[in-house]
C-alpha cells in the first residue's frame, strides 16, 4: 500500500463527490449485531443534538469523495482534497443502515484494520439535504467497495461476514415424540410416522363412536372394545396444541392450580410392557391435522427456530447445545427430526424429538446438509481462540437477542420487551439504569427506549470483558496442600453461592422489578404481579411477615403497598409498629375463608385488567401498522366531494350485487381516492368488473379456500423466500427479516404458487402482492391477486413461455415507432430495446422501481382499464424524458438513466404523468399491434429462414404496408367475434344448467309415480275379496295424449 506522502504528491482523481451532513461516529464492540446498529444511529444523532449521551459533537458540512478504493470525508470549507476528517478504505465498510423513520438519514458500519486485530469497529453517521439522493451514495459506495475487492489479488473473507446468516426452508410440523435416550435410533423418524398414523386412525374411530352413542342416546359401550382399544395402543397419545405460547403454558403450569393437575397418562391402564429400544417413541403427541402445521423452520449460527407464518412468531427456539442428534426417515425419506433437551419433563425421559416433513426427499438432504455445516461452524467458532468468541451466555448474544425481538415492533410493545429483558438484571444494574434514565428527562416512549438501549449497551459491553464462555473455566491460582483442603473450600464457596438464591432474595427480587417497572410508567403496574399466583404471595407473606395477611386485602386497602428494591426501613413500615416483635395471631378458620375471597376477587380482577389491556394493545398495534403500511404521500388531493362520493358508493348497499354506472365511477377515480380507503375501493371496483364481465368456466381461477392452501407445502420456496428481502427493502413493514410483512407476502405468494400451478411463482408477482397487502389484509389481497391474475389475464405474462412479455413489448416498440420516432431510432442507434428497461414495468407494474404513490395510483387505473394503462404510463414516462434520453450518447449512460435517474420522479411529475394517462386511448392500437404481431409470426413459420436479412426486411416493410390497411377491419370483426363468443358460452351454460334442473326434475317425478304406484298396489293387496263387489274401482288408463283418463267400473 503506497504512503500518504505519495498520495499527497500525485492527487488521485475523484470518481464522486457528494455534499453532506456529518453527523458523527461512534466505536462499538466487535460483537455488534445488525439489530442493534439502528439504536447506535439514534444515539450518536441525540449526542449530537443534545450531548446528553456523551461529548458534544457538532454536525458539520463536508463533501463525501470517493477516490477508489478510499471514501474520504473532507470538510465543505476546505478547498484541499488533502485535509481531510478521516479516510479508509471503501471495502472495510460492512453494513449500511437506511431503514429508519427520516429517510435522509444513513450511517455505514467499518470494521476493524485486517492488519491489527485489536482496532475496534466504528459507525459513520450522515445526513442528506435531498432523501432521494442517499441510495444514489450507497449504490457509489458499493460500486466503489465492489471494484476495490476485485483489484485485491487476496481478498480476506472476515468471520463476522456471516454473522447471524441462516437459511430458510419450509416444513411441515407432524407432531413429537418423548425418548429415554439423546442418540436416535437408525428407526426413529419411522416410528414416529406410524405412531402418528396410528393415532389418526383411532382419533377417527374414537369420532364415529361417539357419533353412534349420541344417536344411542348414550347406550353403554362394551367394555370389551375398550379394553382392546388400550391393549392395541399402549403409549399415552396426547393431542398436540402447536406451539402456541410456550413461555405462558410453562408459567400457567408453575402456579398451585397447574401443579395439581394430572399428569398425560396418569390414571390410564397401560397394557403390558414390552421391551423396547432406549430411543423408541415413548409419549406420542401428533400435531393437530385441521390446524396449519406449515412453520418455516430456519437454521441460525448457534440456534435453531420454527416460525410460524400464522401467528407470526417464533413458536420453538433451540440451542445447538441442546440438540443432541438429528435424523432422517429410511422409508419416510421426505421426514426429518431432531432429538433435544425437555425442560419441562422430569425424570428419565427428559429428551424429546420433534419431526417435520418436507415437499421433496431432495429437501430434506439439504436440510441436513445445513444442520451439519452449522453445528461444524458453531464448534469452529468455539474453539478457535483468534476469531469473535461468542456464546449463548455472552451479554452481548442476549443484547443481540432483544435487539432482533424488538426489530421493527411498535413503541409500546418495545418497552415492555425491554422492561421485560431489565427484569432479569440484579437489583443494582436496575436501579443505576433507571437513574441515569431519569437523569436525562426523556420526553416520550421512543426516547426513553434509546436511552435504555445505549445504557444496556454500555452495560453489556462491560460485562463482556470480564466474561467467561461456556466450556472455559476461571484461571484462578489456587495452592492445594497435602489433604485437599483448598478444593473442599472451593467447593464449598460454590455450595454457599447457590445457596444465596433463598426464598427471600427471591421475593425481593420480585419486589425490586415491579418497583422498576412502575418507575417506567406502564399502562397498568399491577399487571406485573399477575405472573405470581395469588396462593404462592399469600404463602410467601404469611412466612415473612408477622402479621394477619388479611391487613392487605381488606377492601379499604385495595392500592399495593410501595415496594422497593432496597432495604426497608423499619421506621417507614406501617406493618411493623402494630404488632410487638415474636407475637404472632392466631388466625382462624373464617379469616382464611375471607383472605382467599379477597385473593380469588383480586385474581379476577387482574385478568380482566390483563385482557382489557390486551385488546388495547392490539388496537393500538393494528393502527400503528396500518399507519405504517399507508407511510406515502398521495399524488393529488382528493377533495372533498371526491371523499363524499366514494363514501356513498363505498356504503350503498347491493353494491357488490348491482351493477353502477361505470361512467361515473371513472369519474370519480380521476378525481383521487382517499388512501385510507382505497383497499376497499379496489374490493369495490373488482366486484364490479365481475358483474359486467363474466369469465367462462374453464377461466376461472380454482375455488380453493385460502385456509385450505396456506396448509399445504410448495416447492416453490427457495424462490420465494430469497425475493422476500428484495421486496421493497426499505419500506419499515417489509424490512424486518422475516417481521410480520415478509410473513404475511410469504403466506400470500405461496398460497398462489399452489393455486396456479402453471404459474407457480415468478419474479414480479412478490412487487404486486406487497401493494396488495399495504392496502388490505392477506385474504383480501389474495382474492384480489387473483382477480388480477385471471380476470384482467395478468398472469398470461408470468407464463413460463412468456409469449404475453413478447407481444407487449414488440406493443411498446412500435408505439414509440409511430408516436417517438426520434427516440425510437435512438434506441435501435444504441441497440436498445424494450425488454432491457420495461420488462421489471410491466412484470411488477413499477412497483420495483417508482415511489409507492404514483404506483398505487396505478394500480387505481388498473383496476378499472386493465394492463391497457401500462402501456401509457410508459410512454408518458418517456415522451416527457424524451430530451434527456437523447442527450445521452452511449449504451451504459442510456440504460443507467432509464433504471436510475427516470423512477426518480418528483411530486409534479407524477400528476403530471396521470394527467396524461387519463386523457390518453390507445385500446385500438393495441389489438391492431397484437394481430399484426400474431401475423408476422405466422408468416415468418410458414416462409421459413430467410437467406438474406435485406430481403426479410423488404418483405417485413411489404406486410406493414398491407397489414395497416387489414388492422382496423380485423379489429372490428374481433371484437364482435370475443362477445358473440361470450354471448355464446353464457347461453350455453344457461341451458345446460335447465337442463340439469329438469333432469333431476324428471327423476324426482317418476320416483314419486313409482312409489304412488307401489301405494296403489298394498292398497288393493288389502282390501278383501268379497268388498270389490260392492264398491266402485277406479281404473287409471292413459290416453293418446299422454294425459291420465280415469273410467270407473259398475258392478
Amino acid at each position: 500500500m503506497e504512503s500518504r506522502e505519495e498520495r499527497e504528491s500525485s492527487p488521485p482523481k475523484a470518481d464522486r463527490t457528494f455534499a453532506l451532513t456529518y453527523i458523527g461516529w461512534s466505536s462499538l464492540d466487535r460483537r455488534t449485531t445488525l439489530p442493534m446498529l439502528p439504536w447506535l444511529v439514534a444515539e450518536i444523532r441525540r449526542r449530537s443534538e443534545r450531548g446528553d449521551c456523551g461529548p458534544v459533537v457538532q454536525p458539520r458540512e463536508v463533501q463525501l469523495v470517493l477516490i477508489p478504493p478510499f471514501v474520504r470525508c473532507v470538510p465543505s470549507s476546505s478547498n484541499n482534497s488533502s485535509v481531510f476528517i478521516f479516510e479508509h478504505k471503501a471495502q472495510l465498510i460492512s453494513r449500511f443502515i437506511h431503514n429508519s423513520n427520516d429517510l435522509s438519514y444513513f450511517a455505514y458500519l467499518l470494521r476493524g484494520q485486517p492488519d491489527n486485530p485489536e482496532s475496534e469497529m466504528s459507525c459513520h453517521v450522515f445526513k442528506a439535504c435531498d432523501p432521494n439522493q442517499v441510495p444514489e451514495v450507497i449504490s457509489r459506495i458499493r460500486q466503489v467497495s465492489k471494484s476495490a475487492l476485485k483489484g485485491d489479488t487476496k481478498p480476506k473473507q472476515e468471520a463476522d461476514e456471516a454473522f447471524y446468516n441462516s437459511q430458510k426452508y419450509e416444513v411441515l410440523y407432524r407432531g413429537k415424540v418423548t425418548v429415554l435416550h439423546k442418540k436416535a435410533a437408525s428407526t426413529l423418524i419411522d416410528d414416529c410416522i406410524d405412531k402418528f398414523r396410528q393415532h389418526e386412525v383411532e382419533r377417527k374411530r374414537l369420532r364415529l363412536l361417539n357419533g353412534q352413542r349420541g344417536s344411542t342416546e348414550g347406550a353403554p359401550v362394551d367394555s370389551s372394545s375398550q379394553s382392546s382399544l388400550r391393549g392395541a395402543f399402549p403409549e399415552c397419545i396426547l393431542e398436540d396444541s402447536g406451539f402456541e405460547e410456550p413461555q405462558e403454558f410453562r408459567t400457567r403450569c408453575s402456579s398451585l392450580a397447574g401443579s395439581l393437575q394430572r399428569k398425560p397418562g396418569e390414571g390410564v391402564i397401560i397394557g403390558p410392557t414390552r421391551r423396547r429400544h432406549s430411543s423408541a417413541p415413548n409419549h406420542v403427541q401428533p400435531s393437530d391435522a385441521d390446524k396449519n402445521r406449515t412453520m418455516l423452520f430456519q437454521v441460525g449460527r448457534f440456534e435453531v427456530n420454527l416460525i410460524s407464518p400464522d401467528s407470526k412468531t417464533v413458536v420453538l427456539e433451540k440451542n445447538f447445545k441442546d440438540i443432541s442428534s438429528c435424523c432422517q426417515g429410511i422409508k419416510q425419506s421426505d421426514h426429518f427430526g431432531f432429538i433435544c433437551r425437555d425442560q419441562s419433563e422430569s425424570g428419565p425421559s427428559q429428551y424429546v424429538c420433534f419431526v417435520f416433513q418436507c415437499a421433496s426427499e431432495s429437501l430434506v438432504d439439504e436440510v441436513m446438509l445445513t444442520l451439519k455445516q452449522a453445528f461444524t461452524t458453531a464448534a469452529t467458532l468455539q474453539s478457535n481462540k483468534t476469531q469473535v468468541q461468542l456464546c449463548e451466555a455472552c451479554p452481548m448474544h442476549d443484547l443481540h437477542k432483544l435487539c432482533e425481538r424488538i426489530e421493527g415492533e411498535p413503541r409500546r410493545p418495545t418497552k415492555l420487551a425491554i422492561q421485560k429483558y431489565l427484569s432479569q438484571l440484579t437489583d443494582n444494574e436496575q436501579a443505576e439504569i433507571f437513574e441515569r434514565v431519569q437523569r436525562l428527562k426523556p420526553g416520550s416512549d421512543q426516547e426513553e427506549n434509546e436511552l435504555v438501549i445505549l445504557h444496556l449497551r454500555q452495560l453489556c459491553e462491560t460485562k463482556q470483558k470480564s466474561h467467561l464462555h461456556i466450556g472455559e473455566a476461571p484461571q484462578v491460582n489456587i495452592q492445594f496442600d497435602s489433604k485437599g483442603l483448598c478444593c473442599s473450600r472451593f467447593k464449598l464457596d460454590i455450595l454457599k453461592n447457590k445457596a444465596r438464591s433463598s426464598l427471600t432474595t427471591s421475593l425481593e427480587n420480585i419486589i425490586a422489578r415491579v418497583r422498576l417497572s412502575a418507575l417506567f410508567s406502564p399502562p397498568l403496574p399491577i399487571l406485573c404481579l399477575y405472573l405470581i399466583p395469588c396462593c404462592y404471595w399469600i404463602y410467601l407473606f404469611s412466612l415473612l411477615i408477622p402479621v394477619s395477611v388479611s391487613h392487605f386485602f381488606t377492601p379499604d386497602r385495595m392500592e399495593l403497598l410501595p415496594l422497593s428494591p432496597r432495604a426497608c426501613n423499619s421506621s417507614l413500615d406501617p406493618l411493623g409498629r402494630q404488632l410487638p416483635p415474636g407475637e404472632r395471631p392466631k388466625r382462624t378458620g373464617a379469616d382464611y375463608r375471607a383472605l382467599w375471597k379477597t385473593a380469588i376477587h383480586q385474581q379476577i380482577l387482574l385478568l380482566r385488567m390483563e385482557k382489557e389491556n390486551q385488546r388495547l394493545e392490539a388496537s393500538r398495534d393494528e393502527l400503528h401498522i396500518r399507519k405504517m403500511k399507508l407511510s406515502y404521500q398521495e399524488v393529488g388531493q382528493c377533495s372533498k366531494d371526491a371523499l363524499a362520493l366514494w363514501e356513498r358508493k363505498l356504503t350503498a348497499p347491493g353494491r357488490t350485487t348491482v351493477p353502477q354506472d361505470k361512467e361515473e365511477m371513472y369519474h370519480a377515480l380521476c378525481q383521487g381516492v382517499p388512501k385510507g380507503r382505497r383497499g376497499e375501493v379496489w374490493l369495490l371496483l373488482s366486484h364490479q368488473h365481475r358483474l359486467r364481465h363474466r369469465l367462462p368456466q374453464r377461466q376461472q381461477a380454482p375455488d380453493t379456500p385460502y385456509q385450505d392452501l396456506l396448509k399445504q407445502l410448495t416447492a416453490q420456496q427457495h424462490s420465494i423466500l430469497v425475493d422476500l428481502g428484495r421486496t421493497f427493502p426499505t419500506h419499515q413493514y417489509f424490512s424486518a427479516q422475516l417481521g410480520a410483512g415478509q410473513l404475511s407476502l410469504y403466506n400470500l405468494l405461496k398460497a398462489y404458487s399452489l393455486l396456479d400451478t402453471e404459474v407457480g411463482y415468478c419474479q414480479g408477482i412478490s412487487f404486486v402482492a406487497g401493494v396488495l397487502l399495504l392496502h388490505m389484509s392477506e385474504e383480501q389481497a389474495f382474492d384480489m391477486l387473483k382477480f388480477l391474475m385471471y380476470d384482467l389475464g395478468i398472469r398470461q405474462q408470468y407464463r413460463p413461455d412468456m409469449v404475453s412479455l413478447q407481444i407487449q413489448m414488440y406493443q411498446l416498440s412500435r408505439l414509440l415507432h409511430d408516436y417517438h420516432r426520434e427516440l425510437y431510432n435512438h434506441f435501435e442507434e444504441h441497440d436498445i430495446c424494450p425488454s432491457l428497461y420495461a420488462a421489471p414495468w410491466f412484470l411488477t407494474l413499477f412497483a420495483s422501481q417508482f415511489p409507492l404513490s404514483f404506483v398505487s395510483r396505478i394500480f387505481d387505473f388498473v383496476f378499472v382499464q386493465g394492463t391497457g394503462v401500462i402501456f401509457k404510463v410508459a410512454l408518458c414516462l418517456l415522451s416527457s424524458h424524451e430530451g434527456e434520453i437523447v442527450e445521452c450518447d452511449s449504451f451504459e449512460s442510456i440504460v443507467d438513466y432509464l433504471k436510475t435517474t427516470l423512477p426518480a420522479l418528483t411530486h409534479a411529475q407524477m400528476e403530471q404523468t396521470i394527467a396524461k394517462v387519463m386523457e390518453m386511448d390507445i385500446s385500438k392500437q393495441l389489438h391492431a399491434y397484437e394481430v399484426e404481431y400474431h401475423v408476422l409470426q405466422d408468416e415468418m413459420l410458414e416462409a421459413g429462414p430467410l437467406p438474406d436479412d435485406s430481403d426479410r426486411l423488404d418483405k417485413l416493410e411489404k406486410t406493414n404496408v398491407h397489414l395497416k390497411k387489414q388492422n382496423m377491419d380485423l379489429l372490428e370483426k374481433l371484437q364482435a367475434a370475443r362477445q358473440k363468443i361470450q354471448t355464446l358460452e353464457t347461453s350455453v351454460e344457461n341451458f345446460l344448467s335447465r337442463e340439469s334442473k329438469m333432469k333431476h326434475m324428471i327423476r324426482s317425478l317418476e320416483q314419486e309415480r313409482a312409489a304412488y304406484q307401489k301405494t296403489i298396489e298394498r292398497m288393493r293387496s288389502c282390501l278383501p275379496p268379497d268388498a270389490l263387489t260392492d264398491v266402485e274401482m277406479t281404473q287409471i288408463k292413459t290416453g293418446p295424449n299422454g294425459k291420465a283418463k280415469t273410467t270407473a267400473k259398475k258392478p
